[in-house]
């Protein structure tokens, strides 16, 4: 059986296929500094990924049902592509209602692959059903063709190129040599590498001895990478593009990943769009150019991307007759447009108390089920808004008992400690995950009711993405932003304005938490006066280094900034007045103070070392920099209106 006669028993999935052109510009941040292991900024990249255990992520959108309710088209809307690319569309059949799947699941069957896939690799697939995505994908990228698909994060894109790789080692005459790479895969953060070799693993179960998967990601000893690439088969490589690069370009004896490479089958890049955003195409490119030719070697390339801006066909390079396959429904290219948003303008002073009343009221809401998402500007304001958090939650018979659990996830963290944490959320029934855009984009996590956004979003499109984690898979959610005063600017933007973001009336939230403003102000201060200096300052110094790429839209000078970070160390951080009655703000070290431009200003504590060498807090972004002792760092940081800060702004 052809692959036309298996488009046909899938569906009329794909409706034609073409180039695509165009070009455009991404950017990176650079920079890197500090003594000891830890970096503020430097190469530090902007995560999210899906985590959990393959099974269970995939699960969570493959469900067997029956019953048909209706039909869901899928158009490419607003994707550039170039004069004469045809866009397909199609229709998968209906599934029932009642299920998270009921939006991306079809009833075309995986049996359907039999005779064109290895039975080996058919019968290690644990799901009958197809999601729309593989549906629309698996017939082209079995025949051969390079594959540029639009599609959701949580759909079900894993499997639809996971399948076809595998299946394209499966059909050479004997396995490769085991210093060789067939298939690269390139994902844009740590998290959802991991979950996609997990998910190699699952269909590799009876192909053992045979073919192996591997993964190298940022993070993680390179040397304990190096030793097990040089002992173990790679077969399939899962990699971060900073690590990638890394091995690539490395000298070290015994391990030549560049000529591993020089008889790849297939190249996947997974979240294409999103590694450009997070300042990864300067990566991209160099490893392209490291890579055979796509032509003369015959290699398959399989992108997905949620959107496909100009300058991902720039860097994608695929071959004229690749298809273009688009799986993404009308709402889901308008999430922004229908979901329920407030946005709430306050003193910086009562920011936290207003989102403490915002995240119990939800609680309180939903005590048994409430699944909130709580953004923050660094990773430093969020383990200091976790830290808060968890003190109150802790005290026995207090409102804040109800809280529920509580979860931090952001770039400080160890791989370990994130990957354990994203899997204990996801299968938990409620809880809080405060986090830094980490998990903006890229990760899947089931129920998720209310995104909180506290500060500053980096741009318009951090804010959507943000958003995004919310009102998935038929599910209903909704999204609340808490800006100081001085970060109202971003509301008077020309797109933000299109948003349906409404004023929310604090009353209903004050009775349903059950504490008002005063009370809960204070009740915050005396938890922030709990929580150990070396934490407060920290946020200090990454709260400054953030606000210092915005002077120009706040219309701040230098001194202002330092003026309005030491009401933060006062007023929020509780940070207390010398002996002598007299007060100045947490230390920071010659060097960051350099770094951030802010050499001779007054209203800074500059000191030569910092007490007990307290680890530096990042930087800021566009020249700003974060300096540090042992375990600290700097970063000379790029414009965060990238989607993410060049790769620098989870570090803080």
């Amino acid at each position: 059986m052809d692959s036309n006669s298996l488009s046909n028993r899938l569906g009329s999935q794909v409706g034609g296929e073409g180039s695509g052109g165009g070009r455009g510009r991404g950017g990176r941040g650079g920079g890197r500094g500090g003594r000891g292991r830890g970096r503020g900024g430097g190469r530090g990249r902007g995560r999210g990924a899906r985590g959990g255990a393959a099974a269970a992520a995939a699960s969570s959108i493959q469900q067997p049902a029956s019953n048909v309710v209706s039909s869901v088209d899928a158009t490419p809307d607003e994707t550039p592509a170039a004069s004469g690319t045809n866009t397909p569309t199609w229709t998968p059949k209906a599934i029932a209602p009642g299920t998270d799947a009921a939006v991306y699941l079809t009833e075309n069957k995986f049996a359907d692959l039999k005779g064109h896939i290895d039975d080996r690799l058919l019968s290690a697939i644990p799901f009958p059903t197809m999601s729309a995505v593989q549906a629309a994908t698996l017939s082209t990228a079995l025949s051969g063709k390079d594959v540029l698909a639009q599609a959701k994060t949580g759909t079900g894109k894993t499997l639809a190129f996971l399948i076809p790789s595998i299946q394209k080692l499966c059909a050479l005459p004997k396995p490769p040599p085991q210093t060789s790479i067939s298939v690269l895969v390139l994902s844009p953060t740590r998290e959802l590498a991991l979950q996609i070799e997990k998910e190699a693993q699952m269909l590799l179960a009876n192909l053992q001895g045979s073919f192996s998967v591997q993964h190298v990601v940022g993070g993680t000893n390179v040397g304990a990478e190096r030793k097990r690439l040089q002992r173990d088969r790679k077969d399939l490589l899962i990699a971060t593009p900073g690590r990638l690069l890394d091995h690539l370009t490395s000298d070290a004896p015994g391990l030549d990943l560049r000529k591993a490479c020089q008889n790849l089958k297939v190249l996947v890049l997974d979240e294409a769009d999103r590694m450009l955003d997070m300042g990864f195409r300067n990566e991209l490119e160099k490893i392209l150019k490291m890579l055979p030719d796509p032509i003369a070697s015959q290699r398959q390339s399989l992108f997905f991307s949620a959107t496909i801006p100009s300058f991902v066909h720039e860097v994608a390079k695929l071959r004229p007759d690749h298809a273009f396959i688009s799986t993404l429904t009308e709402q889901d290219t308008n999430t922004h447009e229908h979901v329920p948003q407030e946005s709430l303008i306050c003193s910086l002073r009562d920011c936290l108390p207003r989102a403490l009343q915002v995240v119990l009221s939800e609680a309180i809401r939903y005590p048994t089920n409430h699944k909130i998402l709580v953004f923050l500007p660094t990773a430093r304001s969020t383990s200091l808004a976790a830290a808060v958090f968890t003190q109150l939650r802790n005290q026995r018979g207090s409102a804040y008992s109800k809280l529920g659990p509580i979860f931090e996830i952001h770039s400080r963290k160890s791989q370990a400690v994130r990957t354990k944490t994203m899997e204990t959320f996801q299968t938990s029934a409620s809880g809080i995950l405060f986090s830094s855009d980490v998990t903006a984009r890229g990760i899947d996590i089931p129920g998720i009711s209310l995104v909180l956004q506290l500060g500053l979003p980096s741009s318009l499109e951090q804010y959507i993405h943000r958003l995004g984690r919310t009102a998935r898979a038929g599910k209903q959610g909704r999204g609340v932003l808490i800006l100081a005063d001085f970060e109202a600017f971003f509301l008077n933007q020309a797109d933000v304005k299109k948003l349906p973001i409404t004023k929310p009336d604090v009353n209903p939230v004050e009775a349903e938490a059950g504490v008002g403003l005063n009370e809960v102000t204070h009740n915050v201060d005396v938890a922030m006066q709990a929580i150990d200096q070396t934490t407060r300052s920290q946020a200090y110094q990454a709260h400054m280094g953030f606000y210092k790429a915005y002077l120009k839209q706040l219309r701040w000078k230098p001194e202002e900034l330092i003026a309005s970070t030491n009401e933060y160390a006062r007023d929020i951080l509780q940070w207390p007045a010398r002996q002598d009655g007299s007060w100045v703000g947490p230390p920071l070290l010659q060097k960051t103070v350099s770094m951030m431009g802010l050499k001779g200003k007054s209203g800074l504590n500059v000191v030569r070392e910092l007490p007990g060498k307290v680890g530096g807090g990042g930087g800021g972004r566009n020249g700003g920099g974060g300096g540090g002792g042992a375990g600290a760092g700097a970063g000379g940081l790029k414009r965060q209106g990238q989607s993410q800060g060049g790769r620098q702004t989870n570090k803080r």
